[in-house]
């Protein structure tokens, strides 16, 4: 790939971190846009608000390649300020940076992120061809893909990733998961037949610069591994990851559900997804199994 000039919002988040730091070694140009002035990476910061409506047009100039990755956590309980936060932090910050593309006449490529979240409680196959699920993280992820339509007008190459469950050994939920497992107190969830859509940090990563330098790309993507695993398989296999038993019973559904309220529809809901577009063009992933992954996220 051409040495290019990268934009990255959400760049201090752990996809963010990790697509920075693949730039920079690589010598691209990268430009972060966040909520302070803080460096990533060695990266150069601009300051935005979404919330005041607030963009500094400068850090657009002389940009080939725009990703968009702010956004609220949802492993966070659901009350209703928060609710309000998952949605605003995807719907607003999308919204001013298109507004912003068309203004500054951007005509590079825009990546932006999704997540297969939007297909609701899926237990049968679905790809992007499959109809917009029930539930709130449905209701988030449209609005959010929605806050991304461009003028027929814009000049721009729009993508789509529909992000699934995000392994990694520096992060995310699966850095909360390992403490457990270690312990040999894994166990599935609910039922344990819910699919689970996951794919390594390596592949989103990579993934993120094949769809930057790929000229025909464009639209939805989904962004998991070419099959997705029941939570009995997940837990099984991460238990095998760490060479510990897996004999805790499964974790009632009820008990999450006390627990966590709505935001158990995480844990307890899943989409059976298929990533077909990418499976349609070859792509190569560096983790397409999930034992291997897990491996690999713990080694």
């Amino acid at each position: 790939m051409k040495l290019q000039s990268w934009l990255v919002t959400g760049a201090t988040g752990m996809i963010g971190q990790a697509l920075v730091k693949a730039l920079v070694d690589t010598g691209h140009g990268v430009r972060t846009l966040g909520r302070s002035a803080r460096s990533v990476h060695g990266s150069t910061p601009f300051v935005w608000s979404p919330s005041r409506g607030e963009f500094p047009l400068e850090a657009l100039e002389g940009v080939d390649v725009v990703v968009h990755l702010a956004a609220a956590s949802v492993g966070q309980r659901w009350t209703g300020s928060h609710r309000r936060a998952i949605l605003e932090s995807r719907t607003l910050g999308t919204h001013l940076l298109r507004e912003a593309l068309i203004q500054k006449g951007f005509s590079g490529t825009w990546i932006q992120a999704s997540a297969i979240g939007i297909y609701g409680h899926a237990p049968e196959l679905c790809d992007e061809q499959s109809a917009k699920g029930q539930g709130f993280l449905a209701e988030v992820a449209e609005a959010w893909e929605h806050a991304s339509l461009p003028e027929d007008s814009a000049p721009f190459r729009l993508v789509r990733m529909r992000l699934g469950l995000v392994l990694s050994p520096d992060g995310g939920t699966l850095a909360k998961l390992l403490p457990i497992y270690k312990f040999g107190l894994g166990a599935p969830l609910g039922s344990g037949q819910q699919h689970m859509g996951w794919v390594h940090l390596d592949d989103v990563i990579q993934f993120i610069r094949w769809a930057a330098a790929t000229p025909e790309v464009s639209g939805v993507y989904n962004v998991v591994a070419p099959r997705a695993n029941t939570n009995v398989e997940f837990s099984q296999s991460l238990a095998k990851a760490l060479n510990r038993p897996h004999w805790a019973p499964k974790v009632p559904a009820f008990a999450l559900s006390l627990a966590m309220g709505e935001m158990s529809s995480l844990l307890l809901e899943g989409q059976n997804v298929r990533p077909s577009r990418l499976l349609e063009a070859r792509f190569q992933w560096r983790h397409p199994d999930l034992l291997g992954a897990l491996q690999h996220c713990t080694s």
